[in-house]
This record gives C-alpha cells, structure tokens and sequence, in this order.
C-alpha cells in the first residue's frame, strides 16, 4: 500500500474500510471472510488508522458489535476480539502469551 517513495497509497484507504466495514456489517458473513477481513486488518490496521482515523473507529464499533453478537460463531468472535486487542495495544504485536492463546483457540476452533 505504499508507493516506491514510501508514501501510503491514500487513494487505496476508502475502498479498504469500504470493503471490510461493509463485510462486518453484513448478516451473513462467512468465517473465512472475517480470516480475511482479521488478517488484513492485523496486516494493514496502524496505516489504515492513521490516514483516517474517525473510519478506523466506526469499523472497530462494527468489530465490536458482530464480537459481541451471540449468534455468530466462536471462530468469528475470537478473531474479531484478536483485532480488538491489537488496536488496544496500537497496531504492536501482542505478547507471545497472547499470541499463543490465540493460535491455540484457533486451531481449536477450525479443527
């Protein structure tokens, strides 16, 4: 998402949070496609944030709300909480503790 000046891509940032706002959102969603949505949010949150950062808080109140949600399943709710944690703790990766805790649910739950 960077040019080979290293400036962000900002023309890419709105059909980003587009995408994964609209995926979060979305009734039924499928587990694979918050994977997606997990990963490239662990992968690209901390820019996506800092380019526009009242975007970044809307999708983390979606995040919220479908983590918080009773009828989607485990899997979803442990990697939207995962996301969660990584905002909390600004984009840095998460202790090797949690790390593991959440790879060990994870392969729990997929197994």
């Amino acid at each position: 998402m960077r040019s080979s000046t290293g400036e962000p891509f900002r023309v890419l940032v709105c059909p980003i949070y587009t995408c994964l706002r609209e995926l979060l959102q979305s009734q039924d969603v499928k587990e694979d496609a918050v994977l997606c949505c997990s990963m490239e949010l662990q992968s690209t949150g901390r820019l996506l944030e800092e380019q526009l950062p009242e975007m970044m808080t809307e999708l983390l109140a979606s995040a919220r709300d479908k983590m918080l949600c009773p009828s989607e399943s485990m899997l979803t709710r442990s990697l939207l909480l995962e996301v969660i944690e990584l905002h909390a703790n600004s984009w840095n990766p998460l202790t090797p503790p949690i790390t593991q805790y959440y790879n060990r649910t994870i392969q729990k739950l997929t197994a």
